[in-house]
């Protein structure tokens, strides 16, 4: 088990990261590489809508379905991540309320209050997936809407892969489930996230009553011109999946 201390790795990473990739709030994001809301449209019209991101980073997608209309909610793990996404949803001048917590539990948040439950790039931070994914369907009405993305799970496999090497090669088995430690490039801290396959995935969205709709493995887009490009084997981004996306609904 990881002794890594999440909270204070994203606390030392958060504003770097944010500096670097200025993401922007006229649309959710999904991720490196992957096309945004805008052209996914999965969310759909959020106006009045109550939507809770988990894992809200910067605040950017929050922000972006408040300037839609949404009432909107985010929760993070990080202190200065939270900090950020206060000061920004200030500077564009919208009501998004911000929370620091976990996405395993989130008592701020009542039972059957939340349209959607949106989520990008965090969830594979997450030790507890039953947990996180058991509230999430606590706090979604009936019938509603759960939309994550997360780095693909085959992709876990090509990290190590080096970036003058002709062909992928995968450096971890894929069957290897559990923590993956690994530093952030421009700020050498080390982080952990959480390797599941694809299935896994499913049994736990099914597990927790979420009853899945749509999976998307989006075929990387603005490549060239990325802030991410300096982090990623170029080749292995063109060559196999970056983002996974999992689309449910709430049963009854």
């Amino acid at each position: 088990m990881t002794d890594i201390d999440m909270r204070e790795a994203w606390n030392q990473t958060g504003p770097t990261y944010q500096a670097i990739h200025r993401i922007p709030t006229d649309s959710a994001h999904y991720g490196p590489f992957c096309p945004n809301e805008s052209e996914l449209n999965l969310l759909g019209d959020v106006r009045g809508k109550h939507i809770l991101e988990v894992g809200c980073g910067g605040g950017q997608c929050s922000i972006a379905v408040a300037r839609q209309g949404a009432i909107a909610t985010g929760i993070d793990l990080s202190d200065a991540q939270i900090a950020f996404a206060r000061d920004l949803a200030a500077r564009h001048r919208v009501p998004v309320i911000f929370h620091q917590g976990s996405a395993e539990s989130l008592p701020m948040i009542q039972d059957q209050s939340q349209d959607i439950v949106f989520s990008a790039y965090a969830l594979h931070y997450v030790r507890d997936l039953d947990a996180c994914l058991a509230e999430a369907a606590r706090v979604l009405v009936t019938g509603g809407l759960f939309v994550c993305s997360l780095d693909h799970p085959f992709r876990d496999c090509f990290w190590d892969q080096a970036e003058d090497e002709d062909t992928p090669y995968p450096a971890y088995s894929y069957f290897q489930r559990g923590a993956l430690e690994w530093t952030f490039a421009e700020t050498g801290v080390r982080m952990c996230s959480y390797h599941r396959t694809v299935g896994d995935w499913v049994d736990a969205l099914h597990r927790a009553g979420l009853r899945l709709e749509r999976i998307l493995e989006p075929e990387p887009v603005g490549v060239d011109e990325s802030t991410w490009r300096e982090s990623y084997p170029i080749e292995n981004v063109r060559r196999v999946p970056q983002t996974i996306i999992f689309v449910a609904r709430k049963g009854r």
